[in-house]
């Protein structure tokens, strides 16, 4: 039930914070991914809050930049432990994913990716990227915009 997810949510942000006061950010990073998981598991099959889940978000702090794994922590704890180490890496770009697995440059500054307009489940650094990728990404775009739809139609009716 949400309540435990809730409560392990806590144990992983907790922990997730202590290891990037220690320098630890591989281990920082999975306690992110485990709790930004939790957080979208809740979202979308137990809140039902959204219609699916967000797997560039869950992706985004998979391998996180630490501007981004910092901040991920820091917006989730009581706290302001995080605060002097914010100071310290909010000048680093923040990283984000291109989806072709074709492309060059798979890593590119978040600011210039672009989502999906259909699904907004992946990201990519271009749309000549977004458009190479179209034939591998279109049945799994086709399935999310349906669900989506669904999701939406049921909650205007609701």
């Amino acid at each position: 039930d949400s309540a435990k997810m809730e409560i392990a949510i806590s144990f992983y942000l907790s922990n997730g914070t202590q290891r990037i006061l220690e320098g630890e950010y591989d281990h920082a990073r999975d306690c992110a991914v485990f709790a930004r998981y939790m957080e979208q598991y809740i979202a979308v099959v137990l809140h039902q809050t959204q219609a699916v889940m967000n797997w560039p978000k869950i992706n985004e702090v998979y391998d996180a930049d630490l501007h981004t794994l910092v901040k991920f922590f820091r917006k989730r704890i009581p706290c302001c432990c995080l605060d002097e180490k914010y100071e310290e890496v909010k000048d680093v770009t923040k990283m984000g994913y291109c989806y072709n697995s074709k492309c060059n440059l798979p890593r590119v500054e978040r600011s210039k990716t672009m989502y999906c307009d259909r699904c907004r489940s992946v990201t990519y650094c271009s749309p000549e990227c977004q458009e190479a990728h179209w034939s591998t990404h279109m049945p799994v775009c086709n399935t999310k915009a349906a669900v989506k739809a669904k999701f939406d139609t049921k909650q205007q009716n609701a």
